[in-house]
């Protein structure tokens, strides 16, 4: 069988190969069918994404698809990998997962004969080394974070190891379908170091596509391998390029200059679907709204304000003055579109009346009611923060509004420096993986917790979610994390966002994976 996604799961549970590897679809008839094969091999392809990736190492990368996670999938796969139709795991460069009774110790058995681009062997003790890297203490992304989840490791034989985690997580199939599970070939990196190897990672990976070039800033062009392990690889040149702006981005689809593009503003997904381009959409809760950072230097450590941000908020105004009505407007954790998840909790209601009396009491213990507002230079996120400040200033704050970096530069204030009180921000929680999404952001011991955010009660309940089963299970923690949400909030949420992998109908084969994430090694193009 295949592992659902926090199903019920038996004593033993067994991962195999899943007959055939389906391409993730289109709700247009225009959109080219099927899958690569050898008579459909040639053309090229290019994509545009959100930001260009700093380094091409998947130690390191943030992971999301919009800066790195498709090119650096291309370039090493997975272990396993998340089949966003079905909602499980499945095995990609493994052959099986098993875990023991309690999901603690899992097991995991490696294809055979599967070659790194420079003709070198997977082999088992390569995972173990790589997993090493990631929990190394000089990866500070959110990689590391995943990887601690595994205590220790053997190796039995080479097409053989074996996981001990650091508690239950029958989740874990999650870990090898992320960075973690993007094997490189440690000789590689030996040989080059860190540092050069993010930038000239070849014959590193086990993927459909080794890097031809790689200029930061300007384009990553890859090209097919002929003797990759699952087969023909059609498309062989792919090419991915960073336009700025959702419209920008979308006219450079409709002239052809882009073949895909991964698209995060809800006017222009609208748009692209309206005209016919294949559509593969991934919804994200908490998806768009206004973090505060709880830090006690911060005003915003004083749970009072954020109640009444949030009070102070009204996702339907906001969806209409910024996105047209076009976004999937809520205050709720999960949004109600959110399949196997939703509830029926919702989230917390628009009061400015509230709001106001907060933020008074809080003004009378000393505060001066004047806070930062923190938000990228995209044209969109420039209008959220003009219609968040006159929603805040309608309740009795002054609000002082930095909207002139881009938006790589916000990621580095937030992630990095923590220097901010408000910032327009999605934390963005997938369906799947979404304790660990959580964990990371919410946990009060979380190293990437950039929030300073800091309630037992959460990390109670995000271990309990770590260890759910079950869909119920996960539904009723999620609805408990609403309740601690209202009473000690962090986000004042206004819009569930999808972001929408749109392309041309001539290419076809395209598979979604988790975060957004593409897969390409089924991919083709119509009458190349």
């Amino acid at each position: 069988m295949r592992l659902r996604k926090s199903a019920a799961m038996s004593a033993s549970v067994l991962v195999v190969l899943a007959a055939g590897c389906g391409s993730a679809g289109s709700d247009s008839t225009a959109v080219a069918s099927g899958t690569c094969t050898a008579d459909r091999v040639g053309g090229s392809v290019t994509q545009g994404t959100l930001l260009t990736p700093r380094g091409l190492d998947p130690v390191g990368q943030p992971g999301a698809a919009g800066s790195g996670g498709t090119e650096v999938q291309a370039l090493f796969d997975t272990l396993m990998t998340y089949n966003t139709e079905s909602q499980v795991y499945e095995p990609q460069v493994a052959e099986s997962l098993t875990s023991n009774a309690d999901f603690t110790v899992w097991t995991m058995t490696l294809r055979e004969g599967v070659r790194y681009g420079n003709g070198d062997v997977l082999v088992a003790d390569d995972v173990k080394r790589n997993v090493e890297r990631h929990q190394s203490p000089a990866n500070t992304q959110v990689s590391r974070g995943e990887a601690l989840t595994i205590a220790s490791m053997d190796v039995p034989d080479p097409r053989t190891i074996r996981f001990t985690l650091d508690g239950a997580y029958p989740n874990f199939p999650h870990v090898l379908a992320t960075d973690v599970g993007m094997v490189t070939n440690p000789r590689v990196v030996d040989a080059l170091g860190p540092e050069q190897f993010a930038l000239n990672p070849r014959g590193a990976g086990v993927g459909p596509y080794e890097l031809a070039k790689y200029a930061p800033g300007e384009e990553i062009v890859m090209t097919a391998k002929p003797d990759y392990w699952g087969g023909p690889v059609c498309i062989q040149t792919l090419r991915f390029i960073s336009i700025p702006g959702a419209e920008g981005t979308l006219d450079a689809l409709r002239t052809g200059e882009l073949d895909v593009a991964l698209l995060r503003e809800p006017p222009a997904i609208a748009e692209a679907r309206e005209e016919g381009f294949g559509s593969l959409p991934t919804l994200f809760n908490y998806g768009e709204g206004i973090v505060m950072n709880s830090a006690a230097s911060r005003p915003t450590a004083d749970v009072r304000l954020r109640k009444a941000i949030v009070a102070a908020v009204d996702p339907d105004a906001v969806n209409k003055r910024v996105f047209n009505g076009t976004a999937l407007a809520t205050s709720a954790l999960i949004h109600q579109d959110t399949p196997g998840l939703y509830s029926g909790a919702t989230g917390p209601t628009y009061d400015p009346d509230l709001a106001k009396e907060l933020v008074s009491e809080v003004k009378q213990s000393g505060w001066n009611g004047t806070i930062r507002l923190l938000a990228d230079n995209s044209p969109i996120r420039i209008n959220e923060a003009i219609a968040v400040k006159a929603l805040l200033e309608n309740v009795g704050l002054t609000v002082q509004l930095e909207n002139d970096k881009s938006l790589a530069e916000v990621v580095g204030k937030v992630a990095s420096d923590r220097d901010y009180d408000l910032v327009i921000w999605g934390p963005n929680y997938t369906n799947e993986g979404l304790w660990a999404l959580m964990n990371r952001q919410l946990n009060s011991q979380s190293k990437s917790n950039y929030y300073g955010y800091a309630d037992p009660r959460m990390d109670d309940a995000l271990a309990a979610l770590r260890t759910a089963t079950t869909p119920e299970q996960e539904q009723q923690i999620v609805s408990r994390m609403q309740e601690i949400l209202d009473d000690s909030p962090v986000i004042a949420n206004f819009a569930a966002y999808e972001e929408d992998n749109v392309h041309s109908p001539r290419v076809g084969g395209l598979i979604l994976t988790r975060g957004s994430v593409l897969r390409y090694d089924k991919a083709f193009v119509a009458g190349a």
